[in-house]
């Protein structure tokens, strides 16, 4: 079987029946995210006017709508199109789900953006979900009294060095691979967070400028 026989059985047995079955399942997980404001507004007649709705969702919006924009396009050449269903209805991306996926792929060999690694990292992400779900609930029936029996030093290092230390492990693995790339990505990153631009900003600037850069770089052939 050639190549374009291989994308075009890949896409027909496995792509579209992802596509009906990840819609169908985030579709489901919103309206659920609702049924507790629904079951007060039934049940006791609780119900904010427009007026506080639309302030609530204005100040989640400042705070966090550069993500609606920003993750899903950050996240896709990793992930693939089955794993951002996966991986949004789950949670956790940047922090489990995106390092479990990078490691997978590194560790086999496969490129991010390849069929193989789609596959790899839906596999790797529905591995950590299950993962996630067994040191979480062992998390919540003991994990309160072991915390308390840790040393501050150690509680501290965890809360404040455990997310950019996995950060810094998935820009090193693909730094490896795009050494190029990583050279001016990673200044780009550190100059946003030396003059103290805003969280959003250090994001959306590091993730679209060195898209910018490397498309440029691509089309005089700098980069490959």
């Amino acid at each position: 079987m050639d190549e374009k026989n291989i994308t075009l059985d890949y896409e027909k047995s496995f792509t579209k029946p992802s596509i009906v079955i990840g819609s169908i399942t985030v579709a489901l997980a919103i309206v659920a995210s609702f049924l507790p404001s629904i079951y007060l507004y039934l049940a006791h007649g609780v119900w904010p006017d427009t007026s506080h709705l639309l302030t609530a969702w204005g100040s989640i919006a400042v705070a966090f709508g550069a993500f609606y924009i920003v993750e899903p396009v950050s996240y896709f050449p990793v992930f693939g199109l089955s794993g951002t269903y996966i991986g949004i209805l789950s949670g956790n991306i940047s922090q489990i789900r995106l390092p479990a996926a990078s490691t997978a792929q590194d560790v086999i060999g496969v490129e991010p953006t390849s069929k193989k690694g789609e596959v790899v990292g839906i596999l790797a992400i529905c591995g950590s979900v299950v993962t996630n779900i067994i040191f979480l609930t062992v998390a919540v029936l003991a994990g309160s009294a072991i915390l308390s029996v840790l040393p501050e030093a150690v509680t501290s290092a965890m809360s404040n060095y455990i997310l950019p230390s996995l950060f810094g492990a998935c820009f090193a693995s693909m730094a490896v691979k795009k050494l190029q790339i990583a050279l001016y990505a990673l200044p780009i990153a550190v100059v946003l967070r030396l003059i103290k631009a805003p969280g959003w900003l250090c994001i959306v600037g590091s993730i679209f400028g060195t898209l910018i850069i490397t498309y440029l770089l691509y089309k005089k052939k700098i980069v490959k």
